[in-house]
């Protein structure tokens, strides 16, 4: 398969509209995978259409129309006819969204809100803590990006905090939950699916070093032969970070069969990291996400928890939601290292929509 060939103007377009991107080879990266992007979603949307029997349409501006029974419902990539804008708004922040859960009586991880020009708040934070933290962009990013881990001292938190604030004004410092992280999928308050999220790894041969396996790592996922991943993986602070924390570096050469976790963050892992969990959760925690997504009106909703065993009762766990994802990822529940176990969500979606007549058009 041919590289996809990147418009030298589309790059200089996404270089200004965010001021994080300023290494221009990630950029270019970071473009290449939308072609991948959107060649899954296409393929996903049309088998979808198939086995509910609902007629498919290439539309504008890289829109899908879907029809059956005389009603249209239009998706865009995991986008659906669900949730208003302004509700999409508030789950985008991510400071406010604490805010309501912490209203709800949910378990979220203890954070602080702060600027650049308010650092201080920042720095006392860390200093309460026992453990690690993690600073994120209040809003304005998605997939990880501006995002970093395992941050120990004043020096790292500096360096995050800019980083961070490339994408928004606003910043959060919260404590870094150890433990698995895992994607808890509702439908108008339905529990539909569930997943585990495990960090990003790359596989030691011996000769190559951590750099190249991940130039390699990339390569074969941008083939999309199978398709893998929807994120490159990417060489950033927090995959710093996290070699750094295991006395590693990016020229290192792990030995032959070597499996080195290269970033806390999970957003870029890729199909082998990824787990078909559904059976496992505990039903008290089904049953809390299932009261937290109604009370928040988020009719399509991923909710992301940490915690060591998801099979636990809350009073028993360790857990924590750590954000609620609106227009959540459905690849992230496709691409699973056990596929024939996968939960076919966009069937769930279509099927839900034109039987219930929400999120669907009369044409």
């Amino acid at each position: 398969m041919s590289v996809a060939v990147i418009p030298y103007r589309q790059i200089l377009s996404l270089y200004h509209r965010s001021k994080f991107y300023l290494d221009l080879p990630m950029v270019y990266q970071i473009l290449q995978f939308r072609e991948v992007r959107k060649r899954f979603y296409t393929e996903l949307w049309q088998t979808a259409a198939r086995n509910v029997g609902a007629d498919f349409e290439h539309w504008k501006f890289g829109y899908f129309r879907l029809r059956r029974d005389g009603l249209t419902t239009v998706v865009q990539q995991s986008r659906v006819m669900l949730d208003d804008q302004l509700t999409l708004n508030i789950m985008g922040n991510k400071i406010l969204t604490y805010e309501l859960m912490r209203e709800k009586g949910a378990k979220v991880p203890d954070s602080c809100a702060y600027t650049l020009s308010s650092f201080e708040d920042a720095k006392a934070f860390m200093a309460r803590q026992n453990g690690l933290v993690v600073v994120k962009p209040a809003s304005g990013t998605g997939g990880g990006r501006g995002v970093s881990t395992g941050i120990t001292s004043l020096a790292a938190l500096k360096k995050a905090s800019r980083l961070a604030a490339r994408s928004s004004e606003h910043l959060l410092v919260e404590e870094q939950i150890e433990g698995d992280s895992y994607r808890l999928l509702y439908l108008d308050g339905q529990f539909i699916d569930a997943i585990r999220r495990d960090p990003p790894t790359v596989t030691g041969d011996g000769r190559h070093t951590i750099r190249q396996l991940i130039k390699e790592e990339n390569k074969q996922r941008l083939k999309g032969q199978p398709f893998t991943a929807m994120n490159p993986l990417l060489l950033d602070r927090d995959c710093r970070n996290k070699l750094r924390a295991q006395d590693l570096r990016p020229g290192s050469r792990p030995a032959e069969g070597e499996v080195i976790v290269v970033k806390q963050a999970i957003n870029a892992n890729a199909a082998r990291e990824n787990h078909t969990v559904k059976d496992q959760v505990h039903p008290d925690l089904i049953e809390a996400g299932a009261d937290l997504v109604k009370a928040l009106g988020v009719r399509f909703a991923g909710l992301d928890w940490m915690c060591s065993d998801i099979s636990l009762p809350l009073t028993n766990s360790d857990g924590r939601f750590n954000e609620v994802n609106t227009t959540p990822g459905i690849h992230h529940h496709y691409l699973v290292a056990e596929p024939d176990n996968a939960t076919p969500v966009a069937e769930r979606l279509l099927e839900h929509m034109f039987t219930t007549r929400q999120g669907v058009m009369a044409l």
